[in-house]
């Protein structure tokens, strides 16, 4: 482990010493009684109200003034950690916290509190599950509102509750199961197999919905990115600073300007995600623009929602053979201004990845209009070709003329021209669109409980199968120990020692 085994007292500011806040809150676990602290307040405190603010003055232990605080006493074991703890809210400059703090472990009382060990603590004194530290965790360190709900029903809420009930019908299976061994011929054959099948039939249903939950792709929800990709000068940074409404992006006719990613932190709806600009996808013998392809590439392949920017003039130019595969959300043809002819969009699949949705666009000088193309590209559509758009549609931001987004074209039947002010706003709705159905597939992030749920799941149901068959009853309660054992694992009655290093490391000091 990465703590010290000693039962020393701690001291640790709870809210951090990274800038000035008006109020700094520095907590003190730990000690033996309330009274021992009483020195640093030059009063007797053994009388001092449990869980109520009392106002006073603090001073180090030579008598010299430290501040006017605030401090409230928890007894143990009814406290957060099940240890005494004292909280002290204090004016919160950092200097002031830190003085603050330096008189305590100058004291030879106190030492200064680990990553994460007033938690510790309470996991050790049983005040918290596992499950419940890995949601807080969850809580603390949350780079979206999906792990900042996941961590909420894991400390105290839904999820953990299911994580019992799973664990609850387990100890009814083996109940059930000790049933058939030593009183089958008391309770009658027929009624003890009825209760191991009930008993199976209840965890079924628990389990399956908790494996549909560990089963979807999570790890893009946790933080959410949203990768423009594509050749150089498809257009990548004309709509990377559209989003930003800023030229955070350099524009250039110059092939592989940007020579690594660039991102930006955007809002859309009530959620965050990361913008990113990635390098133009083409083969070079530039080493540094070379790694700025590996890197967009990687991102890429493990984006929340993926755009691709083709340049309509250069489609044969390219082809896109390590994202061939790839399944985008959004591919977008540029340059359109600039398009002669037309092109069959069933020969357009040959070379191009394929997408959920089709758009056309104007970014040749960082401005345009976008067109979504009705219907996906593929065998399964009706033949059509893409005709140049007209040129009185405007360039990206000027007003248009043409209506909201759905009009028919009198260019093409196939498509409908968009109000330039709705660029970005048509493909926002597809993203929220996206990110709101997956959140109400209602995920699991937690790697290590998808991880324990998909094998609770896969031996559970090697187990149903062949109960069926078996008709050694210790076999089977073997069986179920093993089951029990898993689940006991994902609520965290079980901890091994790397699960809880990993998790503590991740802590802040103080908590």
């Amino acid at each position: 482990m990465i703590y010290e085994t000693d039962d020393l007292p701690i001291v640790a500011c709870s809210t951090g010493l990274n800038e000035n806040t008006a109020i700094g809150v520095i907590r003190l676990s730990g000690f033996s009684n309330i009274g021992s602290i009483g020195p640093f307040f030059k009063k007797d405190l053994s009388s001092l109200e449990i869980r109520k603010a009392t106002f006073t003055k603090l001073y180090d232990q030579d008598g010299n003034f430290l501040d006017e605080v605030v401090i409230t006493y928890f007894k143990g074991p009814h406290s957060y950690n099940g240890e005494n703890i004292l909280e002290i809210a204090a004016h919160g400059n950092t200097l002031n916290l830190k003085r603050i703090m330096n008189a305590f472990i100058n004291s030879g009382d106190f030492r200064l509190a680990k990553n994460g060990e007033f938690t510790y603590r309470a996991l050790k004194n049983k005040k918290l599950s596992l499950a419940q530290v890995e949601g807080l965790d969850a809580l603390l360190n949350a780079s979206s509102s999906l792990m900042l709900d996941e961590g909420l029903k894991l400390l105290n809420g839904s999820l953990y509750q299911k994580y019992t009930d799973l664990y609850e019908k387990f100890l009814k299976l083996k109940a059930a199961v000790e049933i058939n061994i030593d009183f089958a011929e008391d309770v009658g054959e027929e009624q003890s197999q009825k209760l191991l099948d009930d008993a199976v039939a209840d965890i079924s249903g628990h389990i399956t919905s908790l494996h549909r939950s560990a089963s979807v792709n999570a790890k893009s929800l946790m933080s959410p990115d949203i990768v423009l990709c594509g050749e150089p000068n498809a257009g990548k940074s004309s709509l990377f600073n559209l989003f930003l409404n800023e030229s955070r992006s350099i524009v250039s006719d110059i092939a592989g300007t940007t020579r690594d990613y660039i991102s930006e932190y955007i809002s859309l709806g009530n959620e965050t995600f990361k913008l990113v600009d990635t390098a133009g996808l083409r083969n070079t013998t530039d080493v540094i623009e070379e790694e700025g392809i590996k890197r967009s590439r990687n991102l890429i392949e493990n984006a929340f929602y993926k755009i691709l920017l083709v340049n309509i003039n250069e489609v044969e130019k390219y082809q896109y053979h390590d994202i061939k595969e790839t399944l985008f959300d959004a591919l977008i043809f540029t340059h359109f201004d600039e398009f002669k002819g037309s092109l069959n969009l069933d020969k357009l699949e040959e070379k191009l990845p394929k997408a959920i949705k089709y758009y056309s666009a104007d970014t040749s000088k960082g401005e345009g209009s976008l067109v979504e193309i009705s219907g996906p590209i593929g065998p399964d559509t009706q033949s059509g070709s893409i005709e140049p758009v007209k040129k009185d549609l405007g360039p990206m931001g000027a007003s248009h003329k043409n209506g909201p987004t759905g009009a028919k074209s009198e260019t093409n039947q196939n498509t409908g021209p968009i109000e330039p002010a709705h660029i970005t706003e048509l493909i926002t709705q597809d993203i929220l669109c996206k990110y709101t159905k997956l959140r109400n597939s209602d995920p699991i992030s937690i790697e290590r409980h998808r991880v324990v749920i998909n094998d609770i799941y896969s031996k559970f149901t090697e187990f149903s199968n062949n109960i069926k068959y078996l008709d050694d009853i210790a076999i089977i309660s073997s069986e179920v120990s093993i089951l029990e054992k898993k689940t006991a694992e994902l609520i965290g009655i079980i901890s091994p020692d790397d699960t809880l290093t990993h998790i503590f490391t991740n802590f802040c000091i103080g908590k």
